[in-house]
């Protein structure tokens, strides 16, 4: 009998805490509402629903803001005020919910918090977010960047050019739960479509697209902007070359998550040194090396062997602790295909540097980096693309994101849905006069669906030819199917892919070893 009290008390204990979460945000929530009655209710809601991992509501106002967005819009004073009152219900006395709170912490932490970046371009070259730069010649699909505190990871397909020189052909995302990816080559069947939600086919028609658990998609150019509910953001350039697409990848991060990521961009913990850490701290790591091709040619001698060796340690044991799963990647697959599928470890043949290029070839290459206003930091990249290959120069994209200083939000008179198949009417702005910061689109579809449970999609152009507003497949960040070929993917084509260019070579990989010499700035 004590036993089944114990159950009961037990049970009646995670009601009450469940209760006493809902009744601690409760003063946030009221605080967002007098800050603005309708977007501060949405913001709120959307609090909540992530903190559960469900799908935030949808938006009743006329911008395309997620809630980190939204959130950076409320006056700094109020968001001291409600970050304080965060940190009194994570006191021991205070909420239960921990787990509840520490989504909401993330987001309110991240609204006072510069952004770091890393970047992956080119045949490819890496900058981590400590600014640690080097090539990355491997064929395959590597971790990018992931991180312990939130849904947020980044993997990249790198697919052969050539015997020796590798291209980000694909890029997948979990976006707080949203399985998004972008496949510039090499699709998992035979759909027009490049852009794939949580495994079916979309395609952008110019305008931002929500994701159903509070991210945003946004098109600009050749730039595509995917940006996470809690902030962290992805820009990518779709390019080509030799009729090979690719995408130039720019990821932004927190630095107050310092030291909470993983992956080929490093841990963000300000320590260039330490960036090229894996899985496996059992292996022998050389420190970080930075390497100098110009100057005294000796030294360009000397600098040469010590960067070929470096990069067969980087293509080998560095690779290997960042090669995504079947059990961990984010990719779609044809049948009969997988992450080995595209997998070569026998990549590149051999390790090319700016060294190994003729002078002339050499000089007219930096002289056209130079001229694109390239930074030093990246002209050692700039030169092996346009010496080599041939790529044009790719400087880092500015994000397309709201700026609080430069928005104001105008006053709405009432709700209205603003969804991927409704467009927030005009009438339910304030008069004229009132700014506002996004123009609106000329339609006035009914909005109300319980009214209207038949109400067709509007005939003006909708911003995604496919899924409905809330697919019913996401894939969290700790479940990943260990079928490679994904569920609700549209039929394969008859025949499978066209294996890559190159024919794997078996190779013994040997374990490079860093002779001593000084580092230089590259």
């Amino acid at each position: 009998m004590k036993y089944i009290y114990l159950i009961l008390f037990v049970g009646a204990l995670g009601t009450s805490q469940a209760q006493t979460f809902e009744e601690q945000f409760s003063p946030i929530r009221q605080k967002l509402e007098k800050w603005d009655p309708i977007r501060g209710a949405w913001l709120a809601l959307s609090m909540l629903a992530m903190s559960e991992h469900k799908a935030i509501p949808d938006r009743t106002f006329p911008e395309d803001f997620t809630p980190y967005e939204m959130l950076t819009m409320v006056p700094m004073s109020d968001r001291k005020d409600m970050e304080s009152m965060i940190q009194q219900s994570r006191l021991p006395n205070g909420s239960f919910s921990t787990s509840q709170w520490n989504v909401i912490d993330v987001l309110f932490s991240h609204s006072f918090c510069n952004q770091v970046i890393g970047r992956s371009f080119g045949d490819p070259h890496l900058k981590s977010f400590d600014e640690a730069t080097y090539s990355f010649q491997t064929v395959g699909e590597f971790v990018l960047a992931k991180s312990e505190k939130s849904q947020f990871e980044v993997q990249t397909r790198q697919r052969a050019q050539s015997d020796n020189f590798s291209l980000n052909a694909a890029v997948a995302m979990n976006v707080a739960g949203d399985r998004v990816c972008y496949y510039a080559s090499t699709k998992p069947d035979n759909l027009n479509s490049n852009l794939r939600l949580n495994g079916m086919p979309v395609q952008l028609q110019g305008r931002t697209y929500f994701l159903p658990n509070g991210g945003v998609i946004r098109f600009e150019g050749r730039n595509y902007t995917v940006s996470w509910p809690t902030g962290e953001m992805l820009i990518f350039d779709v390019r080509s070359s030799n009729e090979f697409g690719f995408v130039n990848t720019t990821v932004h991060v927190f630095a107050c998550d310092a030291g909470s990521f993983q992956g080929l961009l490093g841990n963000a913990n300000g320590i260039a040194d330490d960036d090229f850490q894996g899985r496996n701290m059992d292996r022998q790591r050389p420190a970080y090396m930075a390497f100098s091709t110009f100057g005294n040619s000796s030294l360009q001698q000397a600098s040469n062997i010590a960067e070929k060796e470096y990069l067969a340690f980087l293509a080998k044991d560095f690779a290997e602790d960042w090669r995504v799963t079947p059990q961990t990647t984010l990719f779609d697959y044809a049948p009969g295909t997988s992450t080995d599928y595209y997998t070569d470890r026998s990549f590149p043949r051999v390790h090319l540097t700016v060294a190994d290029m003729n002078p002339t070839q050499r000089d007219n290459a930096r002289a056209r980096c130079q001229a694109m206003g390239i930074p030093a930091a990246e002209m050692g990249g700039c030169i092996f693309d346009q010496g080599y290959l041939n790529i044009g120069p790719n400087q880092v994209p500015s994000p397309n994101k709201p700026i609080p200083t430069e928005t104001v939000l105008g006053t709405i008179n009432k709700p209205a849905l603003h969804t991927n198949q409704y467009v927030f009417p005009e009438e339910n702005l304030a008069p004229s006069g009132a700014n506002n910061p996004l123009p609106i689109q000329q339609q006035k579809p009914s909005l109300n669906r319980e009214e209207n449970p038949s109400v067709s999609k509007p005939e003006t152009e909708s911003r995604f030819d496919a899924p409905p507003t809330k697919p019913s497949v996401s894939v969290p960040s700790h479940v990943v199917p260990v079928n490679p070929v994904r569920p609700n993917t549209p039929a394969a084509p008859t025949a499978l892919p066209a294996k890559p260019a190159h024919t794997p070579v078996p190779a013994t990989p040997i374990k490079p070893s860093i002779p001593s010499v000084k580092s230089g700035k590259g």
